[in-house]
């Protein structure tokens, strides 16, 4: 490989580094502040869900929140 060659795939290899950081470290916290996510964030928790180990198939209230959503989704959009 050219020297070119390995700038290129060392500063593509940056790059990519840095995109991933920004959105893990900037974008997804700023989304996780907004008023809906937070209270949905919140709406877990109080629930005693762990969001990074649901398995929606697996949830006991799983059909709440579905009721729930189905419901929120026809008040939204009534036929």
């Amino acid at each position: 490989m050219t020297p070119r060659g390995r700038v290129y795939r060392a500063a593509s290899l940056a790059g990519s580094i840095a995109v991933l950081w920004i959105i893990w470290l900037v974008i997804l916290p700023a989304y996780a502040r907004q008023p809906k996510m937070r209270d949905h964030l919140q709406w877990l928790d109080d629930q005693g869900i762990d969001p990074s180990a649901m398995y929606y198939t697996e949830l006991e209230v799983m059909e709440d929140i579905l009721a729930k959503q189905r419901q929120a989704e026809l008040q939204h959009h009534p036929r």
